[in-house]
């Protein structure tokens, strides 16, 4: 992927290549000391040597915000070399026989004392529902040889890899799904992602010892300190994605069936006073109002349906 040109032999005091991106990039020692390095640690000479081998082997870009950090929060420590969740998984799009990946999160949903095991894509918990994050998963699909599409999945415990700090404790479901996206993708590409790790993984391991990475600017801080607002989750109360929309429709014809789920619909939006016409006018707060008012219907419809049954046998016995 990238050739590299050594201007001393035996020698990594300048390194040329060219990125996966296709951009050019060098490296000397006093760049990635003076640019590069995160964290208040002073790092070794074999330190710098190995992160220049690594990203000249895996065409990484280091001067690309997100893209590779060389971390070294203090000195009782090794340095840690990351990269981050979206250069990892753009990395993917350059493979040839690479054929996508869908990911989500695995949650338990209990709804009038029935507990359900449910896998969704997307990262969204309603509470409204019942909903209590698990784990997260992934599904990466890659085409070996014309028309064999093979797929790796990949399903992750939230109580295996959530350390409870920083943006494990305010945004989990967003981190458990990053963890399943990047373990997946490197048991499709083994041979391309191996030795790379997200800071997410990095941070479940606890590898930065109570400190927190910023994945966008490679800066470290202290757990304890303010991790910045822009940081937080979105608002609860913004549109439905497209992922949102086909969940919201299966479960409509799940409950009501595919004939029927359109004109309940409009019965459910009209009794709770939502102005629209479409799933595509909803917010995040009014789908989880509109799936909590369809499992009552549902219930009271499949309750009339049981009375009805039992009458009827009653009568004929009669």
């Amino acid at each position: 992927m990238a050739t590299a040109e050594m201007v001393k032999a035996n020698d990594m005091s300048l390194v040329q290549y060219e990125s996966a991106s296709k951009q050019s990039v060098t490296l000397t020692p006093d760049i990635v000391r003076k640019q590069l390095v995160r964290g208040k640690g002073n790092v070794t000479d074999q330190e710098i040597f190995m992160f220049m081998r690594t990203c000249q082997a895996r065409g990484l870009d280091p001067f690309e915000n997100g893209e590779v950090y060389l971390i070294k929060y203090d000195n009782s420590n090794p340095a840690q070399m990351v990269v981050g969740y979206h250069a990892y998984a753009k990395r993917a799009d350059a493979f040839p026989d690479y054929r996508g990946y869908s990911a989500g999160i695995t949650v338990v949903r209990n709804l009038n004392g029935n507990a359900e095991v449910i896998q969704k894509e997307g990262q969204c918990v309603y509470k409204a529902l019942g909903e209590t994050l698990i784990g997260g998963w992934c599904r990466v699909r890659r085409e070996r040889k014309p028309g064999y599409i093979e797929e790796s999945f990949v399903e992750v415990s939230l109580d295996e890899y959530s350390s409870g700090q920083s943006n494990w404790r305010t945004k989990p479901a967003t981190m458990i799904r990053k963890v399943a996206v990047s373990q997946a993708l490197r048991q499709a590409f083994p041979n391309d992602y191996e030795g790379l790790y997200t800071i997410d993984e990095m941070d479940a391991s606890n590898a930065f010892h109570g400190h927190y990475v910023d994945e966008e600017t490679g800066e470290v801080t202290r757990m304890n300190s303010a991790i910045p607002a822009e940081k937080s989750e979105p608002e609860e109360d913004s549109k439905l994605t497209t992922n949102d929309r086909r969940e919201l429709t299966q479960k409509l014809v799940e409950l009501f069936g595919k004939e029927q789920s359109g004109d309940m619909f409009k019965v459910i939006v009209e009794q709770a006073g939502f102005n629209v016409t479409s799933t595509a006018e909803l917010t995040r707060s009014q789908m989880v109002t509109v799936l909590a008012k369809a499992e009552e219907i549902a219930a009271k419809m499949n309750e009339g349906d049981e009375q009805t049954a039992n009458g009827d046998g009653d009568e004929k016995t009669a």
